[in-house]
C-alpha cells in the first residue's frame, strides 16, 4: 500500500533536519519526487486522501469540528506546509491511530 510511504517518508524527513530544511521550500510535485528518490514512491491524490484524512482523524479525536475554526489551523502559521507535517500532524497520532486511518473508508 502507497499510502504507508507516505507515512514512511514523513517519517524519515522528520528525522533529518537538513532533509526537512531542503525540502520544506519545495513544491508538491519536488517532494514527491523527492519521496521516490528515498524509495517511498507515492501518487499525489494518496498524499492529499491521506493528509486530509488525518486532518479530520485528529480533529474527532480532539473533539473539534473539521472547519475553519480547527484549532490545528492556527499551528501552521509561519510554517511551511511539510514542516507543519511532519512537526505537529504526525505526532499527533500513535500507530494505531494511522492505521485506523489507513483502513478506514472515507467518508468524505
Amino acid at each position: 500500500m502507497t499510502k504507508a510511504n507516505v507515512i514512511k517518508f514523513l517519517r524519515k524527513v522528520a528525522g533529518e533536519v537538513d532533509v526537512l530544511d531542503l525540502l520544506k521550500v519545495k513544491s508538491k510535485g519536488d517532494v514527491i519526487a523527492a519521496a521516490e528518490q528515498f524509495g517511498f514512491p507515492f501518487a499525489e491524490s494518496e498524499f492529499d486522501s491521506l493528509v486530509w484524512d488525518l486532518e479530520v482523524y485528529l480533529a474527532s479525536k480532539r473533539g473539534e469540528r473539521f472547519d475553519p475554526h480547527f484549532a490545528l489551523w492556527q499551528t501552521m502559521w509561519g510554517k511551511y506546509y511539510l514542516e507543519y507535517l511532519v512537526a505537529d500532524l504526525l505526532p499527533s497520532f500513535d500507530e494505531a491511530d494511522i492505521d485506523r486511518v489507513m483502513t478506514a473508508e472515507r467518508n468524505i
